[in-house]
């Protein structure tokens, strides 16, 4: 099912680098690499990059309601989100879209909660559609 997920890309909104990581996949896309860091514990996680997907590796054990920091592996900053987790009540993480907008995911392990949102919506869903020919192959009615 996940294999029809459409993948995101991801850069630091601090420092603009990708956190792409081509070199490890998951859902047979590139995952998203970030510095975590659990209790008294630091290493690195790759994130699924498919909306919808929660496949993940760390380096570190991921405890089951625990509250991650997660933050850049380039800059070493932190990902805040302004907002807190609407399920759960946990502070969230934001990245940015390589194509405008932002990404946001919940930092307790085991919650499920994110969502994408836009700034400009009209020239980000333009440059979405096509980035992914969404809607190429439709027919008029």
């Amino acid at each position: 099912m996940t294999k029809n997920l459409i993948s995101l890309k991801v850069k630091c909104p601090h420092c603009n680098k990708s956190l792409m990581d081509y070199t490890h996949f998951l859902n047979a896309k590139p995952s998203i690499k970030l510095h975590i860091e659990v209790k008294d514990m630091h290493g690195t996680i790759n994130l699924c990059s498919s909306y919808g997907c929660y496949e993940k590796v760390s380096t570190v054990e991921l405890v089951e309601n625990e509250i991650a920091t997660l933050s850049c592996p380039h800059c070493k900053k932190e990902l805040p989100s302004p907002s807190k987790c609407g399920d759960c009540g946990a502070p969230l993480v934001g990245f940015d879209l390589e194509k405008g907008g932002k990404v946001h995911v919940c930092s307790r392990i085991g919650c499920k909660k994110h969502y994408v949102t836009f700034e400009d919506i009209y020239d980000t869903l333009t440059q979405f559609y096509n980035e992914y020919d969404y809607g190429a192959h439709d027919s008029d009615f």
